[in-house]
C-alpha cells in the first residue's frame, strides 16, 4: 500500500512538473550547462551536509559522533528518496537511537526542531525577497491551492505556525519539570491502567529538547541554521551559474527565490520531492522573472539531481559501511517503538555495529 501511495503521489507531482514542457528545449539547455560550476555546487552540498550533521549533534548534546551523525542524516535522505511523506526524517530518528545513548523519541524530537527552524528561516527569506519580485508577489496574492486556499494565507500560516512551535519547544525545554508535572496530572485522569507508563515517552521527548534550554546551545543551533541556509543559497546560485548559458542575468535574488520555492515544493509528500520540487521552482522563476518554463524546469532538474543523488549515495555508503540494511533499521525501530510506548524498563536495542 505504501508503495502504491508513493507511486501515485510521485506520478501526480511529475504530471504537474512536466505539463507543457518542450523536451527539445530542455535537451538543448542541458547541453549548455557549465560543468565547472556544477563541481562547485557538489562541494557546497557536501558543506551543507557537514553543517546539518554538526547542528544535529548540538541538538543531541553531542551524544553521537560526527561520522555517525553524517551517516544517519544521509540514510534519512536515502529513505526520503524511495518513500513518500518525508519518511526519512523518522528513519533518521529511529536509526539515531541505535548509534548512541539517545532514545528514539528524543532523536525524533530533535528532527522536529530542525524542520521547524528550517521552515521559519525559509519563510523569513521569502518575506525578505518578495518585495523585489512584483510578478511573484501578485501570483501569491491571487493564486490558491485547489481553487480554495489562498497561497499568501498558506505562507503566512506557515510562518506563524513555525514561530509558534519554536516558541513552544523552547518553553518546554526551559521548564521540563513543569511540563512533566502537567503531563503527569493529565495522564493520571485518563481511564487507563498504569498511566505512569505513558509518562515515559514525554520524558524522552523532553530529553531530546533539552539542548534548547541552554542559551549557549541555542545560539550555536541558530548559527548553524543560518550557516546552513547561507550555504544552500550559494548552492542554488552556483547551479544557476552553471545554467548561465540559458539563464540571463544570474543573480542572488533569483537563487534565493528558487531556494525558498524548492523548500515549499518539498513539503508535498512525493517521493524525494520528485516533481513537486521541479514544479515549485519552475513556477516561481516563471512568475517572478518571466523565465520560460522549460528553462526553469531544466534548472530545477539540475539543482534537485545533485542533492538527491549525493544524499542517496552517502546514505547507501553508510549502510554498507555498517553492514546493515534499511530493513534492519526499521525492525530495530519498530521494537523500540513498542517498548517505549509501553514504558517498560527494557534493555537497549542492539546497536548498529561500528565499522
Amino acid at each position: 500500500m505504501q508503495l502504491v501511495l508513493a507511486l501515485v503521489l510521485t506520478a501526480f507531482s511529475l504530471f504537474l512538473a512536466l505539463r507543457g514542457v518542450n523536451f527539445a528545449e530542455v535537451s538543448q539547455a542541458l547541453r549548455q550547462v557549465n560543468g565547472y560550476w556544477l563541481l562547485i555546487s557538489v562541494g557546497l552540498i557536501l558543506v551543507s551536509l557537514v553543517i546539518r550533521a554538526e547542528r544535529w549533534r548540538v541538538l543531541l548534546k553531542r551524544q553521537i559522533s560526527f561520522r555517525d551523525a553524517f551517516g544517519l542524516i544521509n540514510i534519512g535522505y536515502l529513505v526520503n528518496g524511495v518513500l513518500p511523506a518525508r519518511a526519512g526524517d523518522a528513519a533518521r530518528g529511529v536509526a539515531g537511537s541505535l548509534r548512541g545513548p539517545v532514545t528514539m523519541l528524543a532523536a525524533l524530537s530533535t528532527v522536529v526542531v530542525e524542520r521547524v527552524l528550517d521552515m521559519l528561516v525559509i519563510v523569513l527569506i521569502l518575506v525578505a525577497t518578495l518585495p523585489f519580485v512584483p510578478g511573484l508577489r501578485q501570483y501569491l496574492a491571487t493564486g490558491s491551492i485547489g481553487g480554495g486556499i489562498p497561497l499568501n494565507l498558506v505562507v503566512a500560516a506557515s510562518g506563524l505556525l513555525s514561530l509558534g512551535i519554536v516558541a513552544g519547544l523552547v518553553v518546554m525545554a526551559a521548564f521540563p519539570a513543569k511540563v512533566e508535572a502537567i503531563a503527569q496530572r493529565v495522564l493520571a485522569k485518563l481511564p487507563v491502567a498504569h498511566p505512569e507508563r505513558l509518562l515515559r515517552p514525554v520524558q524522552h521527548i523532553l530529553e531530546g529538547l533539552s539542548a534548547l534550554g541552554s542559551v549557549r546551545a541555542g545560539i550555536e543551533i541558530l548559527l548553524w541554521t543560518l550557516a546552513l541556509w547561507a550555504t544552500t543559497g550559494l548552492y542554488f546560485w552556483t547551479v544557476m551559474h552553471a545554467c548561465g548559458g540559458f539563464i540571463a542575468e544570474v543573480n542572488l535574488l533569483k537563487s534565493l527565490v528558487a531556494m525558498w520555492s524548492s523548500a515549499f515544493g518539498m513539503v508535498f509528500p512525493a517521493t524525494g520531492g520528485i516533481g513537486s520540487f521541479h514544479f515549485a521552482v519552475r513556477e516561481a522563476l516563471f512568475w517572478g522573472f518571466a523565465l520560460p518554463r522549460e528553462l526553469g524546469f531544466t534548472y530545477a532538474v539540475l539543482s534537485h539531481a545533485i542533492a538527491y543523488l549525493l544524499g542517496i549515495a552517502f546514505g547507501a555508503g553508510a549502510l554498507l559501511s555498517w553492514g546493515i540494511s534499511l530493513r534492519d533499521v526499521m525492525r530495530h525501530g519498530s521494537g523500540a517503538t513498542d517498548q517505549e510506548s509501553e514504558g517498560e524498563a527494557e534493555p537497549q536495542p542492539q546497536p548498529i555495529p561500528n565499522s
